[in-house]
């Protein structure tokens, strides 16, 4: 394989096709072409975010009901600007996981799930949220959980803490034990970093106490605070 910034457009698509051929038939049904296009795809306000890849996909009546037919389009820009900032870029790896990512949104969308799209969607918001941007501050709860109510998002992982009545540490469970973080009474969403868990990569979110006046008559814009702290066990009852 070519250093990470000599894959030229012709070499990409050569390599893009082998992989597609490498899929089994009936998994690939209703998708009617893997598209190859030269330009990059960029964030529409995050510089440094590209889209790799797409599943553009239209429902066709016919006379068993709606056929779901997709392309799935792969930019060849936006691989190399990766490319650029990553001297270890795997051209191979990214296309086999592009293509396999855009298949399942064509299948989801012929069974008319949308799990992948909410974890698209959640990681969106999450680029923002890192970028310093508007988010929504609810995007972790469409990543699934696991039997911890842990969410994982690429390399990073979520928690929701849980204030009891008037008490000023936020709880949540880690690997079967319970932990908590001293926070602020305070009525925005709190996004909590914690120090000494999953090497630094764990944030807990702890959402605001609100009033039953504010629950019935709406809330005010959402107010955020971004905190770093120590997580403590809980002492086992």
């Amino acid at each position: 394989m070519p250093a990470a910034t000599e894959l030229g457009l012709n070499d990409f698509e050569a390599v893009a096709v082998q992989l597609w051929r490498r899929i089994p038939e009936e998994l690939k049904a209703g998708v009617e072409a893997l598209v190859i296009e030269e330009e990059e795809l960029g964030h529409p306000t995050l510089s440094g975010v590209y889209t790799l890849g797409e599943c553009v996909t239209e429902s066709w009546p016919s006379g068993y009901g709606d056929d779901m037919r997709s392309e799935l389009v792969l930019y060849y820009g936006s691989f190399l600007a990766l490319s650029f900032e990553d001297d270890a870029f795997e051209w191979e790896e990214e296309i086999w996981e592009t293509i396999t990512h855009e298949l399942l949104h064509h299948r989801e969308a012929a069974a008319g799930q949308s799990a992948l799209d909410d974890i698209d969607w959640a990681t969106d918001q999450n680029f923002l949220r890192l970028a310093g941007r508007p988010f929504d501050p609810a995007f972790y709860r469409a990543i699934p959980a696991d039997s911890d109510g842990i969410l994982r998002l690429d390399s990073e992982t979520f928690a929701e803490g849980a204030l009891e009545s008037e008490s000023s540490t936020a709880i949540f469970t880690w690997r079967g034990r319970g932990f908590g973080v001293r926070v602020p009474a305070a009525s925005a969403t709190l996004f909590v970093g914690v120090r000494n868990l999953a090497g630094g990569r764990l944030t807990v979110v702890v959402p605001p106490r609100t009033s039953l006046f504010r629950r019935i008559f709406g809330r005010r814009a959402v107010d955020l605070r971004v905190l770093s702290r120590r997580a403590l066990p809980v002492p086992r009852s």
